[in-house]
């Protein structure tokens, strides 16, 4: 066991000694009364127990991961806090984890590869029971460490052949080329792209060219809108693509938040849409069922993808058994 979080009155911390001397037991009774209460006397743990309230002893779960090798946490590596998308999934992660004698710890790692290194380096340390990115891990040195750990590994939002362990996710080429051939159908000709650039994304404004290849139709500018972005880089953004391509008509937003921040701009501006133009966006949020004209945006099952991650997770933390697959 660990040492407690409280001090005794010498100042120091309480520790499992503090409360064996209290309980008239020795120290591994205390600890296996606290990990292993069937394993223990009723009348044992009870005397134990009052020992723990009398010196305000608190176990430190981290230290006692440390010494025995065990862990009932689940670390969850979130890119952005502020992503709606992230935030959905990871509720959906803990609702699938609830119950389950495992908590979750988070930390954030932003989209920087450097940053991603330096966050998931400092919390392997405490021998996390099992990993969740709600991205797919970039860096190879970071791939390796985690490979090298033997603990279920979860990746979420990609698309690659060779996750680390277990990868939950959907096609960003196939989300691209369903809006491309959703243009491409309704005739628009001067088309531009605003948002994210990089990692999946880049696949999902492939899938967005090939659909619009599909009618004759190029994408003609992309206008990069990378990190966490808000409703008021959506108005900025619109501005420089009209500035950037005179007669634009049609933009594909990375995001709900950047497109519903497009169409606010529009408005002000006078432009008409849909009419003069069109703006979609991706995800599906569910304020977009209030937008005024209705935004057009491409479904994602955030909340879904975060619960199916869990359900893969618990399995292989509770029976060793690892599911390499992707969902």
């Amino acid at each position: 066991m660990g040492d407690a979080d409280r001090r005794n009155g010498a100042g120091r911390p309480v520790r499992v000694e503090d409360v064996a001397r209290v309980a008239g037991v020795s120290p591994i009774t205390v600890s296996r009364a606290l990990s292993y209460p069937d394993k223990v006397k009723e009348e044992t743990r009870a005397r134990i127990l009052e020992a723990v309230a009398q010196t305000g002893y608190v176990v430190n779960r981290f230290a006692s991961s440390l010494r025995s090798g065990r862990s009932n946490v689940i670390t969850v590596f979130v890119s952005s806090l502020l992503n709606p998308h992230f935030a959905t999934s990871v509720q959906g992660i803990v609702d699938s984890v609830e119950g389950s004698g495992y908590h979750l710890m988070f930390a954030q790692t932003g989209y920087s590869e450097m940053l991603e290194i330096d966050v998931v380096e400092s919390v392997l340390p405490f021998r996390p029971a099992g990993v969740v990115f709600t991205g797919v891990v970039r860096a190879d040195k970071t791939r390796q460490a985690l490979q090298k750990l033997g603990i279920p590994v979860m990746e979420m939002w990609g698309n690659r052949p060779d996750p680390i362990d277990m990868l939950v996710g959907s096609s960003s080429y196939d989300a691209g080329r369903l809006m491309g051939e959703h243009f491409g159908e309704r005739g628009f000709g001067k088309v531009a792209y605003s948002g994210h650039t990089i990692e999946r994304t880049a696949q999902r404004i492939e899938g967005f060219r090939h659909g619009l290849a599909k009618h004759g139709l190029a994408l003609e500018l992309i206008h990069p809108m990378d990190g966490t972005r808000t409703f008021a880089d959506g108005m900025h953004a619109f501005d420089a693509i009209l500035e950037q391509l005179p007669g634009c008509d049609a933009i594909f937003f990375g995001t709900d938040v950047l497109a519903a921040g497009a169409m606010t701009r529009a408005l002000d501006r006078g432009i008409a849409v849909p009419g003069q133009g069109a703006i979609a966006g991706y995800g599906d949020l569910e304020f977009t069922q209030h937008v005024r004209p209705s935004l057009t945006s491409l479904q994602v099952s955030s909340y879904e993808m975060g619960r199916e991650a869990g359900r893969m997770l618990i399995p292989s933390l509770i029976h060793s058994c690892r599911c390499r697959r992707a969902t």
